[in-house]
């Protein structure tokens, strides 16, 4: 039963009509207010139900928005959720974790901040099954209280003595444990499916820790004072081309100009195309590499994981791209300018 995926792929196809083609990019690009962007949203079969909810929290929150299109993301997985059975669901629980520790670290910076935040309305997962109870963490009047429950989680290594300034930090060190319990769960969600589920998924994560170890070891090299061994225990082990002999090859480089001339004539070369010296990837660089490496070969309607995964990457990529578009409202940017900052998916 768990190698069914007719009954997704078919409420794929319904909320498949929410994925933007090119005239609602030029009408959303047109439009100067929020309000009209919304309105466009409404019929939406992505983001209408997040609507209403945006609508009441939008006066009170600038950053309401940001919210509902991160929003759209959990409960889209949650409505597919429903249609999976056995590990396929098992995978959509490990996929979520990483929305579950961006609410943690919100819980965890109204603590230090000594601030009362509504769990119902600033948290993506709250109400739904976590590895934390949030409301006995947000209860906490210390990081030291919120910390000891935090050790009996999954979470537990990657906040190992975190002080009150690190929370509001959050130094690089979490992140990358997190990132690394993240695809430690999800691999080991992957191993337990299908030969042929494992095939893509497994060429979709490696693709995307390439991108992670790449930036980790540009960044490390620039901002952190840190030994080529401690840059190298950071890094993911389980790439798709920068493993091996290779990654630890870019670890050992002496600075970002030899990393960049390591990668020409590599497939992720174009990762620094307009990159001066091997200086920060530009996310939507590794976006768009993503999406033409991965999502184009993926197979739509097929009894396989594959039509569920390429229609997350889509929405990821749109939930991006809408960001983008929010934030150049806020500046007010012509469209032509806010162009140039979306990830294409062409």
């Amino acid at each position: 039963m768990g190698n069914n995926f007719h009954a997704v792929n078919a409420k794929i196809g319904v909320l498949k009509k929410g994925i933007f083609n090119d005239d609602d990019y030029n009408k959303l690009l047109s439009f100067s207010k929020r309000e009209d962007v919304i309105n466009y949203l409404k019929n939406n079969p992505i983001y209408k139900d997040q609507i209403q909810e945006y609508e009441e929290n939008s006066p009170r929150n600038r950053y309401a928005m940001e919210f509902m299109i991160h929003k759209t993301e959990t409960e889209i997985f949650r409505k597919l959720e429903h249609f999976l059975f056995g590990e396929d669901k098992m995978l959509v629980e490990a996929m979520l974790t990483r929305y579950e520790f961006e609410d943690i670290k919100i819980i965890l910076r109204s603590i230090v901040e000594n601030e009362k935040i509504n769990l119902a309305k600033e948290t993506l997962m709250y109400g739904t099954s976590n590895h934390v109870n949030y409301d006995k963490l947000s209860k906490c009047d210390n990081i030291h209280q919120a910390l000891d429950i935090l050790k009996g989680t999954i979470y537990r290594r990657a906040l190992l003595s975190l002080a009150d300034e690190d929370v509001l930090r959050l130094h690089f060190h979490v992140e990358m444990n997190l990132d690394s319990l993240y695809f430690i769960a999800v691999k080991k969600a992957t191993e337990k499916l299908s030969k042929s589920s494992q095939e893509i998924l497994n060429s979709y994560y490696s693709t995307v820790i390439d991108t992670i170890n790449l930036q980790w070891i540009i960044r490390a090299k620039r901002f952190y004072n840190l030994s080529n061994e401690e840059i190298y225990n950071y890094t993911l082990r389980f790439g798709k081309y920068i493993k091996g002999d290779f990654l630890k090859s870019l670890v050992y480089s002496e600075n970002g100009q030899e990393i960049m001339d390591k990668l020409k004539g590599t497939k992720l070369e174009s990762l620094l195309r307009n990159n001066e010296e091997g200086k920060i990837i530009s996310y939507r660089n590794i976006q768009g590499y993503i999406y033409n490496s991965q999502l184009k070969k993926l197979k739509s309607y097929q009894n396989t994981i594959s039509t569920f995964l390429k229609f997350i990457i889509q929405v990821l990529i749109q939930n991006e791209n809408m960001t983008r578009i929010a934030e150049a409202q806020k500046y007010s940017l012509s469209k032509e300018e806010t162009r140039k900052y979306l990830i294409s998916t062409h």
